[in-house]
């Protein structure tokens, strides 16, 4: 087989641009010129001129732009015009936070089939840009909230991954000093790069104590930047016809894409049946699919837009217990079943580093890049661990984990000997939402929301996840007996205290019996 590889990767920033120029554009500029500068670094790494891939290119994948609030068909292609690409097909994937990861398996099933193809990948994103007259927050959360039964109760994204994490600690006995640590020690892997968001900045022990959503503070969750991407993808055939033809460095060592996938879920919390990851079923298609074993993996850069989502998805990706994880992230590194230690997200991750809403996993494709010294912008990164792994493993998280991305990347062709297998997948089901009046459940999970911008009711108030019979599940606000809301979903004891559910308008009450 003749195997994809990629050939390079840069990036762009509003570190890139003029501070005066760059508040002059518009949105669509911004979006545009996060393209054509992360396209011309990229093709300035590779010794190329932008002629040349103006001939040769035959697909280029984007990324429709979140924040531009645009949909429909027509955004690569009207962002190649401009660029001055003609003639290509066009591809746009929208897997939310796990897109860069699929348009990578997107350039991976063009080459597969047409090994003569040569694929650009690129998008931008401007969240921090374009939301002035209404905050972040609110957005995400009318578009990952669901309308009838999570919205109208105070739910945020942030709040729901409260609840996935405060129910974690309870059952693998993980404490908020745990997330602490593993906090921090992201950040120390960020601090000294120049392009980091957070560089040279520390965390204070005043943003620690202030949860948004209970345990959730500020550093601990997922920053909101602009920024753009590139990379190029071709076969090991064309890579080097290239080379001899002098239309990129004769030094480079292209890195072998090696397998890809993506597994997709409920779109909403509340419909996931037991709130399950895709991520255990991404991990065993890209292995069964490219041959390799867990266990070979050298490297990971994996999704963490919050640390229980590092931590869970790194369980499910290496079939890890997740106590084991949370004492090897301490060391930014994880503790495969062999032994074998590794080290993961040395730039920070998107806690840290700079991560668009549309595209954050960008961020662990430019991390995999400098394992393998294939990084444009290297030269301004500061002193950041490069390990040359022989087998890195890319992974990015979509929704509140609604759908999962993942890729494999070697430094060495894979020798014929590996085989696919059939992979062993676990079924994902979806909850039954809602629930009788009069029905009554225990707490399974709870969270204190502190900040809800755009809500009607003035935080803080509760949130919790009722168990029902037959594993069903509602997103309710704790009330007391006498009909008071709680504010603090503290002092409630998972599996333990009961409650009945009453509803007023669309809102689900529970109260405690």
């Amino acid at each position: 087989m003749n195997f994809p590889v990629l050939l390079g990767v840069a990036d762009s920033t509003t570190k890139d641009f003029s501070e005066e120029e760059y508040k002059s554009w518009s949105g669509s500029q911004k979006v545009f010129q996060h393209y054509k500068k992360s396209i011309a670094t990229l093709l300035d790494f590779l010794g190329m001129k932008n002629e040349t891939l103006a001939s040769e290119i035959t697909d280029f994948v984007s990324i429709e732009a979140a924040s531009l609030g645009k949909q429909g068909y027509g955004h690569t292609v009207r962002i190649a015009n401009e660029l001055g690409y003609t003639g290509m097909k066009a591809h746009v994937i929208d897997l939310g936070g796990a897109s860069v990861t699929g348009a990578i398996g997107q350039a991976r099933t063009v080459l597969v089939d047409n090994p003569d193809a040569v694929v650009l990948v690129a998008a931008a994103d401007i969240p921090k840009s374009a939301f002035r007259q209404v905050s972040d927050l609110k957005m995400v959360n009318e578009t990952v909230c669901h309308p009838e039964f999570e919205l109208d109760n105070g739910a945020t994204l942030i709040a729901m991954y409260g609840l996935l994490m405060k129910r974690m600690m309870f059952e693998e006995g993980i404490s908020l000093d745990d997330l602490k640590e593993i906090t921090q020690k992201f950040r120390s892997n960020a601090i000294g790069n120049p392009r980091a968001f957070y560089y040279g900045q520390e965390i204070t022990e005043k943003q620690m104590s202030r949860p948004i959503s209970d345990p959730y503070p500020t550093p601990m969750i997922a920053i909101v930047t602009d920024h753009g991407f590139a990379t190029i993808l071709v076969s090991e055939k064309k890579a080097k016809e290239w080379k001899s033809k002098g239309w990129i460095r004769k030094n480079l060592k292209p890195l072998h894409l090696v397998g890809a996938s993506h597994t997709a879920h409920s779109e909403y919390f509340i419909l996931k049946g037991g709130f399950d990851s895709p991520a255990r079923n991404s991990a065993e298609k890209l292995f069964a699919q490219s041959g390799y074993q867990r266990e070979e993996v050298d490297y990971a850069w994996i999704y963490d837009c919050f640390p229980g989502q590092v931590i869970q998805q790194s369980a499910q990706y290496f079939k890890l217990g997740k106590k084991e994880v949370v004492n090897s992230l301490k060391t930014s590194s994880l503790k495969l079943s062999n032994g074998k230690q590794i080290p993961i997200n040395q730039m920070g991750g998107i806690l840290n580093y700079q991560a668009a809403m549309s595209i954050s996993a960008a961020t662990g494709l430019v991390d995999i890049a400098v394992q393998y010294g294939l990084y444009a912008q290297v030269a301004d990164s500061g002193k950041i661990p490069a390990h040359s792994p022989k087998l890195a493993l890319l992974g990015g998280n979509g929704g509140i984990d609604s759908i999962n991305s993942i890729a494999l990347f070697s430094s060495e062709r894979p020798s014929r000997d590996r085989k696919s297998r059939t992979p062993e997948l676990s079924p994902l089901t979806l909850n039954k939402p809602g629930a009788d009046i009069g029905e009554e459940g225990v707490v399974w999970s709870s969270t204190t929301v502190n900040m809800n911008p755009g809500f009607s009711w003035k935080p803080p108030y509760s949130l919790a996840l009722i168990k029902l019979a037959e594993n069903r599940f509602v997103l309710a606000n704790i009330h007391e007996k006498d009909g008071t809301i709680r504010k603090s979903g503290d002092e409630l004891q998972y599996d333990r205290t009961r409650v009945k559910i009453e509803k007023e308008g669309r809102r689900w009450k529970a109260v405690l019996l």
